[in-house]
């Protein structure tokens, strides 16, 4: 109980605090910055810079960073509430953290495939 009462809500509120005026909106800012300079805006068209999604496909090293922090940096609170997205496991239609950017499932995914590969690799050899 103490994780679910006290720890979580402690680190979110901490988050949350941090992406409005901290480290994570610096971070954020520079990130998004980036993807802008890499599109040929600038800070200044930040009319246009509102309504640009931000791609995590720019190809100047920092694509994984973009993909993670999507959500983020598309900030689209006038279309209330998220955006749905597809999930990442078919059978799990409902499940609210099926989705194909949540770190766990990613990493889930990849762990199985690393497993997958290595039991075929030594069937292979042997």
């Amino acid at each position: 109980q103490v994780w679910a009462n006290e720890v979580v809500p402690v680190s979110r509120t901490k988050l949350a605090l941090s992406k409005r005026d901290g480290e994570v909106k610096e971070y954020l800012d520079n990130l998004k910055r980036d993807s802008l300079e890499s599109s040929g805006l600038n800070e200044e068209d930040e009319i246009s810079a509102r309504n640009i999604e931000i791609k995590p496909n720019v190809g100047d090293g920092r694509d994984a960073e973009r993909w993670l922090f999507s959500d983020w940096l598309n900030d689209n609170k006038s279309s209330g509430g998220g955006r749905k997205k597809e999930p990442a496991l078919p059978i799990l239609k409902k499940a609210k953290w099926n989705s194909g950017d949540n770190p766990v499932v990613v990493t889930a995914g990849l762990m199985m495939v690393g497993i997958l590969i290595a039991s075929v690799t030594e069937r292979v050899a042997h």
